[in-house]
């Protein structure tokens, strides 16, 4: 009687309950492709996080940046376009190493110093996970109608600044925009 008053008044709407219930019904009755699917989007997620959307994979001769991390060497698999972030961003294994970045920079001996104003983010993974660089500088070595090249150096510090870390013998390409 009250689904035949329901379906006077909206007749498609029996069919739309019928839709979540056998979804429903099926998902509860899969238990064992459940944990499938669960290891799936786990598997899903972990590449997410480490193919940041926007990022493009580096390679010879194309995007790059590299650095000695606290006397461990240090490659990025992956940058942000600094169009697109606003920063010169490489990541690797859920760390990354983000740098200042202004398009009016891009020529020859460019120095930046870095400070407060212009600070470098050191994402680790380790206990302390953030650092930030105020100390060093990045300069821009090569710049061409296709590509600028820099090197950089800087020492990341905890919030309290009790822990220090030191990036050193970092370098990098980046495409150049299109003016």
């Amino acid at each position: 009687m009250f689904t035949n008053s329901i379906e006077k008044t909206n007749p498609n709407l029996s069919k739309y309950l019928l839709v979540p219930f056998l979804l429903f019904f099926f998902l509860s009755s899969c238990n064992s492709q459940q944990s499938d699917a669960k290891k799936v989007a786990a598997d899903i997620k972990q590449t997410l996080a480490e193919n940041t959307p926007g990022s493009i994979p580096t390679k010879e001769g194309g995007l790059m940046m590299k650095a000695t991390i606290a006397g461990k060497a240090w490659v990025a698999d992956a940058m942000m376009p600094p169009e697109a972030a606003g920063r010169i961003i490489g990541y690797h294994n859920k760390e990354s190493i983000s740098l200042p970045y202004d398009r009016r920079d891009l020529y020859v001996g460019k120095k930046i110093k870095f400070s407060d104003h212009q600070a470098v983010d050191i994402f680790t993974n380790d206990e302390v996970g953030i650092w930030g660089g105020r100390q060093g500088e990045m300069e821009f070595t090569k710049v061409d109608a296709n590509w600028a090249e820099g090197v950089f150096h800087v020492t990341g510090s905890t919030l309290d600044g009790s822990k220090t870390l030191a990036v050193t013998d970092g370098s990098f390409r980046i495409a150049v925009p299109a003016r």
